[in-house]
């Protein structure tokens, strides 16, 4: 009897799902996608460039993975004018180094919402708000040419009431429950999946985000503001858990022999410290059309207490005293019959935690020129910088410009599909050099390249198709 592996048995439980479904529910298909290869000046694969201590990167030409989500919505049906539809999201990532790469999906959105509550309900305080529940990418906002999310508390399941009219503005409620993952480590003779919960869940923390948005305060001008809070949530006791790691073993003896790398799983504990509550404020104005440019602009201000981080999630049981801030503009400009789009972004981040403080700035800019509807000159500049206290190193930097052509389906900054051939060039300090490697590959840029080393810039080219639909 032939054994099915997991990939394999989510894939068939799926397939008779949808089977036994499209017939009575009609299934919509979306998703996310982009895919790369290249190479660069020191050969092989193409890199990516990364400056140690940041929480960002600029995006084009400088992502070196495969990544998709596959998104599967349905309307479910209709009852006394609350519609319920349900949404299915798998992902997944690979390096991208050949055709059948193994990989272990995983289902970042499984969720139910009610759509116009109040209608089903006959409480016209809640018409047009919506009931959801399970896990689901809620409320997210980002800066897209950094694929930094600024407001994202999507990190557990949960539930929440949204867009419920408070006169002023709309009002959203959301609840997330969210675990710790100190422990979580890669089964390599399971392909990345680890089913393992850390100390049986004894670690967790509550998120209640609170939003008030669309507050108009100008023409084409509203403001958002957004409250966070991270609650503990323990238990008490020592909790143990396995990790396997991959180490290298001396078989023989034999100096003359190099070590096998073999796996060795390891059980290890934590002390399930009570950690700490945590408070994040969010305050963004949205202007529409600035200039007459079309677009928009974006001015947000984010503060972050302890077990609360600045993108909305809590921590859970951290101890760090830790104060962030973030202060940054985002810009997207797409002037009507102008051959022209472009995005622009500068920004400050301010973090101390124990007593230690790291500084990073920001600036860059993403310009287009359109010869037609489907053809683009496309372009990336982007500096980086970032200092912590008592850093001897001093200053870390990093400078990186990409240019190149691309084919879209439509003039728009946003028009995907897009098929990209590029050049990238960055230029790194030796700070940044020493403060850690600066050029990586592979899925999500966690593979080191050594080759880069000495070096002080690099460069990488190759092509890349991002869409979604």
């Amino acid at each position: 009897m032939r054994t099915r592996s997991l990939p394999q048995v989510a894939a068939v439980a799926l397939g008779v799902l949808l089977a036994g479904t499209a017939a009575a529910v009609p299934v919509d298909f979306g998703g996310y996608f982009r895919s790369g290869a290249g190479s660069s000046s020191e050969g092989g694969k193409e890199v990516c460039y990364r400056l140690p201590g940041s929480v960002l990167w600029f995006r084009l030409g400088n992502e070196c993975d495969t990544y998709a989500d596959l998104v599967f919505r349905s309307t479910l049906g209709q009852v006394d004018g609350t519609t319920f539809k349900s949404t299915f999201r798998f992902s997944y990532g690979t390096q991208g180094i050949a055709n059948w790469e193994q990989t272990a999906p995983s289902f970042r959105e499984v969720f139910v919402e009610a759509q116009d509550i109040g209608a089903g309900m006959g409480l016209p305080a809640l018409k047009g708000a919506s009931l959801w529940a399970g896990k689901r990418f809620y409320g997210n906002r980002d800066i897209h040419m950094l694929d930094y999310g600024f407001w994202e508390p999507n990190q557990g399941v949960g539930f929440g009431l949204e867009n419920v009219d408070a006169g002023i503005g709309k009002f959203s409620y959301a609840l997330m429950r969210i675990g710790d993952f100190t422990g979580y480590g890669i089964n390599p003779s399971l392909g990345g999946f680890n089913p393992d919960l850390i100390g049986g869940g004894s670690r967790t923390v509550s998120v209640h985000d609170f939003r008030l948005e669309g507050i108009e305060t100008n023409p084409g001008g509203k403001v958002s503001l957004g409250l966070d809070l991270s609650l503990k949530n323990n238990r008490d006791g020592r909790s143990t858990y396995t990790v396997d790691t991959v180490q290298p073993i001396d078989i023989d003896n034999d100096p003359a022999t190099p070590p096998v790398n073999v796996v060795v799983r390891e059980t290890r504990s934590i002390d399930n410290q009570a950690g700490r509550n945590g408070l994040g404020l969010h305050l963004q104005h949205t202007q529409d059309d600035l200039f007459g440019l079309g677009g928009f602009n974006q001015v947000v201000l984010k503060v972050a207490k302890n077990a609360m981080t600045l993108r909305g999630w809590g921590i859970a049981g951290s101890n760090e005293k830790r104060t962030e801030w973030l202060l940054f503009d985002h810009w997207v400009i797409e002037p009507k019959g102008m051959p022209v789009t472009a995005s622009f972004t500068a920004g400050t981040r301010q973090a101390k935690v124990e007593g230690v403080t790291n500084k990073e700035y920001w600036i860059g800019a993403r310009p287009q020129y359109h010869l037609n509807n489907v053809w683009s000159l496309m372009s990336e500049l982007g500096y980086q910088q970032a200092r912590s206290d008592g850093d001897t190193l001093g200053t870390r930097k990093l400078a990186k410009a990409t240019v190149g052509t691309q084919f879209s389906m439509g003039r728009s900054l946003w028009a995907r599909p897009a098929i990209r051939f590029f050049v990238t060039y960055a230029k790194w300090n030796n700070a940044a050099a020493r403060a850690g490697t600066v050029t990586c590959t592979g899925r999500d840029c966690n593979t080191p390249v050594d080759a880069f080393g000495d070096k002080r810039s690099g460069v990488s080219y190759g092509m890349q198709v991002e869409g979604w639909f």
